[in-house]
């Protein structure tokens, strides 16, 4: 038995370059869409979506630090544009860890545990709402951040990342691939 013949050695080459392409790929829209003036919803629909689908087809652990680009972007950007806030940048920490969560259970649920699809983002897109949701509160509770946050980072997000899960479904339905 050969472990490393020339093909093997080309054949996981090429699957790396190609992971690495889309990560890549990837990073990229997440960066650039929230910079993009477009309406609330869709920029949060289609960077849920790029999360979720992120998490159950790329193999490699690199796919989690996705998470921290769409509201890297939106924080750099203000800082770019003079109209970063303080509440923004108070809820850095917990929105990456809203996206990592949304990514990690869809993987695990869905991937790992073979659960349903629709099960699996519904309870990462709860996981991803609550932390959010929880984190605004006690800001709001100490006066860091204003009582639309609530709205922002509850109804909204659940309802975007859910969005996206379903625009994952339909475009991997219509490939053949769920």
């Amino acid at each position: 038995m050969q472990l490393y013949s020339k093909n093997n050695i080309f054949s996981f080459s090429e699957k790396y370059v190609q992971e690495n392409k889309n990560i890549f790929l990837a990073a990229l829209v997440l960066f650039i869409l929230p910079l993009l003036p477009l309406n609330q919803f869709i920029v949060g629909t289609i960077v849920n979506a790029i999360l979720i689908k992120s998490a159950i087809s790329m193999n490699s652990k690199k796919v989690f630090l996705l998470s921290v680009l769409p509201s890297l972007a939106v924080f750099l950007g203000g800082v770019l544009f003079a109209n970063v806030t303080l509440e923004i940048a108070l809820m850095l920490p917990f929105i990456w860890a809203g996206n990592f969560v949304l990514m990690l259970l869809t993987r695990k649920l869905f991937v790992s545990d073979k659960k349903s699809y629709f099960v699996s983002t519904l309870i990462s897109s709860i996981g991803k709402t609550l932390i959010l949701f929880f984190a605004a509160f006690v800001l709001l509770y100490f006066g860091l951040v204003p009582a639309v946050f609530l709205t922002m980072f509850g109804v909204m997000q659940f309802v975007t990342a859910q969005s996206g899960a379903v625009l994952v479904y339909l475009v991997q339905k219509v490939n053949g691939k769920l």
